[in-house]
């Protein structure tokens, strides 16, 4: 009996340690369970601060939308009072006032005008000329001589009714000099005075003698007949008729 319970003395001593090294764990592993564990609980700790953060910064951004939320809605009550406005009364119509007479006394005469020459006894028909300074008339076989010590010149006119040349004689006033396109020299030209009626307007002026049969118009009436009598009306003509010396003392016969 004794050597049967020292026998089994040393079997029960293993049993034992072994159930003791099956429950009981080594510090080491013990350790890094510890740290693991408080790695998680950091990370929960960090995670759980930042979510409260962004709470924050949600209710910050929607009280701050809340209050551009009233400030739109007062823009749009105030836009609403300021376009509630009455429709604007419709203003009377203007009239136009009445046009105002021309204080003007200028005769206007058209862009060709039949003119008479009292002095030739010829009716020729005159282009109205802005641009042109002086007065010119187409004169034919044109000769200067002396005349008792004075200048005089020698001229022909074609009569636009017989087509027939009329030989006129006229006291030389001065020469002028034209420079033609390709000439090195300027041509002299005579210059005459003479009588003219244009409408009712009769006057003396220079006119220079010159060969005009390239133009077609044998008077070019420049602006100095022009000058504060006349106005020229570009688009008409022929609106300013002389009154014939002939019929004019008929007239004035009657009226007496």
């Amino acid at each position: 009996m004794t050597n049967r319970n020292v026998s089994l003395l040393p079997v029960a001593i293993a049993l034992f340690l072994l159930a003791g090294g099956c429950v009981t764990q080594p510090p080491k592993e013990s350790a890094e369970k510890d740290a693991r564990l408080d790695l998680v609980v950091a990370q929960l700790d960090k995670s759980l601060a930042n979510q409260a953060a962004a709470n924050a910064q949600l209710q910050a951004q929607q009280q701050q939308l809340e209050s551009q939320g009233q400030n739109l809605a007062a823009l749009n009550q105030n836009l609403g009072k300021a376009l509630n406005v009455p429709e604007p009364v419709e203003c009377p119509k203007a009239v136009a006032c009445p046009p105002v007479p021309e204080s003007s006394t200028k005769m206007v005469v058209g862009g060709l005008e039949a003119v008479w020459f009292p002095d030739l006894g010829l009716e020729l028909t005159a282009r109205i000329d802005t641009g042109a300074e002086t007065a010119s008339l187409d004169a034919r076989e044109i000769q200067q001589f002396e005349r008792d010590g004075k200048p005089w010149v020698r001229f022909t006119i074609t009569n636009p009714k017989t087509d027939t040349p009329e030989t006129l004689e006229r006291r030389l006033v001065r020469t002028v000099g034209i420079y033609q396109s390709g000439a090195a020299e300027a041509k002299r030209r005579p210059v005459v005075k003479l009588g003219i009626l244009i409408g009712q307007v009769e006057q003396t002026a220079e006119f220079g003698l010159s060969d005009r049969s390239h133009t077609g118009y044998q008077v070019i009436i420049g602006r100095s007949i022009l000058k504060d009598v006349m106005v020229v009306d570009v688009s008409k003509k022929n609106i300013a008729p002389f009154v014939p010396p002939d019929k004019k003392s008929n007239a004035d016969g009657a009226a007496q």
